[in-house]
């Protein structure tokens, strides 16, 4: 293999700058031919994984995996298809869309928001979790332009303590986020009580057929015990770890292999605390860090994990 460069991106998340550091400092201990790794964090779920589909960057993270989904299909948000996108693995997080109103209002489904005035945070254009919102709504019949007419305020905020934070200060007063395990929503529900609402099972329906969501379940005594029944809604889990088909193999292979015989650096900074707490779920099982990966594996991290007997069949 001759001297190369790599370019990661995703997110600006702490987790995300963490895994591709980690990355970085194992292919450099392992590979002296790399010269050069450049991570680039920019916010963006969405655009993360345009960047890489069209070359900019090599190896990506996005969540949930449905970003991916979308773009290899070309739907949502992505006008054209992107089939060379591939899968690496998905390093395991269990997280959901998380629908929250002020708990004095009564409110108990999405559709009777649509009676009211209020001031809702969305999150902005690169977000999955703002494009999600804004079809549930469409499919509630509530398109978003038609609720401003009717009243509403929309405020936007990318990141999810901003967001959450805005409705706990009472500048706003709904809010549809992910992270559930996240300290933000136990200081939310210890500031305002809440209700949290389902999304109407038609409406999972036509999202998982027409963009590749998965269904989940809110479930009772998540976030803190402030759910009080199971509830549904749309998964968020999951960081996707993905490259392209045309990125080289060897490439691919080594990070596969760090990610799965180093997962102890991964799991590092987040033993200690309780699972339902924990970001990321561990330990690691390499068998199924495969399976949640929203497009094809790429060939190389596939050869990965069947000869090392993580993958059957």
């Amino acid at each position: 293999m001759s001297d190369f460069s790599v370019k990661m991106r995703a997110e600006p998340v702490p987790w995300f700058g963490l895994f591709l550091s980690w990355i970085t400092m194992m292919l450099g201990i392992e590979q002296p031919r790399l010269k050069s790794t450049t991570i680039e964090l920019v916010p963006g779920d969405l655009p993360t994984v345009a960047a890489v589909g069209r070359g900019e960057a090599d190896l990506g993270i996005t969540t949930p995996p449905v970003c991916a989904t979308m773009a290899w299909r070309g739907v949502g948000p992505y006008t054209e298809a992107m089939p060379d996108l591939r899968a690496i693995l998905s390093f395991p997080h269990d997280d959901r869309l998380v629908w929250a109103v002020p708990a004095d209002w009564g409110v108990r489904t999405i559709e009777e928001l649509g009676e009211r005035k209020l001031r809702f945070v969305l999150a902005g254009e690169g977000s999955p979790v703002g494009f999600a919102v804004e079809r549930i709504l469409e499919r509630c019949g509530m398109p978003i332009d038609a609720m401003q007419q009717r009243g509403w305020e929309i405020l936007r905020a990318d990141y999810l303590f901003q967001a959450i934070m805005m409705v706990a200060s009472g500048k706003a007063d709904v809010v549809v986020h992910e992270g559930r395990k996240t300290p933000p929503w136990v200081q939310l529900i210890k500031a305002r009580p809440m209700t949290f609402l389902p999304i109407p099972e038609h409406v999972i329906a036509g999202m998982v057929a027409d963009y590749g969501f998965r269904p989940a379940v809110l479930a009772a005594g998540m976030i803190d015990g402030a759910v009080p029944a199971d509830l549904p809604t749309l998964d968020w889990s999951e960081w996707l770890l993905f490259t392209r088909a045309d990125v080289d193999d060897d490439l691919v292979h080594r990070v596969t292999r760090i990610v799965v015989e180093y997962r102890h650096l991964f799991e590092m900074a987040f033993k200690g605390q309780p699972l339902e707490k924990s970001d990321l779920v561990y330990p690691m099982d390499p068998g199924i860090l495969w399976r949640n990966v929203g497009v094809p594996l790429h060939p190389a991290a596939e050869r990965y994990f069947r000869d090392n007997g993580h993958m059957s069949g």
